[in-house]
């Protein structure tokens, strides 16, 4: 999936974000006995702000910008699977809500080497930063507990 123009770049950036929340969701769900639940609960609800001002930069950028051409980036780079299951322990979930966040991270880099909009550009660069601190706070979880999940 080619990631042609900046609105196609906002779009999926959209949706990376809602997927991430429901992730972390599901994962507090499976956690709900573990302090790692609160992490995923305030993982999700920086994720659904993160959407939130995303879709915000996609309305105040509609106009000739959203249809910058945008080269060498692909969606299908940066997807991955992240459905859970209540048989999946603990270190496999925080396994790959790591992952996540470093997916999430690259695609957010890449994108703003690509982007010639100073201000989403600069958005792009602080999500991805945001990514790697989530990345460490998951991290921490893996060092702090047990199996709990």
């Amino acid at each position: 999936m080619e990631l042609g123009t900046l609105g196609a770049v906002l779009a999926f950036a959209i949706k990376l974000e809602g997927h991430s929340a429901q992730f972390y969701e599901e994962a507090a769900s499976l956690a709900k006995e573990s302090p790692a639940s609160d992490v995923f609960l305030s993982l999700a609800e920086a994720r659904r702000k993160r959407k939130e001002l995303l879709q915000r930069s996609r309305r105040e950028n509609i106009n000739e910008m959203l249809l910058e051409p945008i080269v060498g980036l692909k969606g299908s780079d940066y997807l991955m699977e992240t459905e859970l299951s209540s048989k999946m322990g603990y270190y496999d979930v925080l396994q790959l809500a790591m992952e996540l966040e470093e997916n999430s991270r690259r695609f957010y880099l890449d994108a703003a080497g690509r982007v010639n909009l100073p201000q989403v550009t600069k958005l792009f660069e602080k999500l991805g930063e945001e990514n790697a601190d989530h990345k460490l706070r998951v991290k921490s979880l893996h060092k702090e507990e047990g199996p709990g999940v």
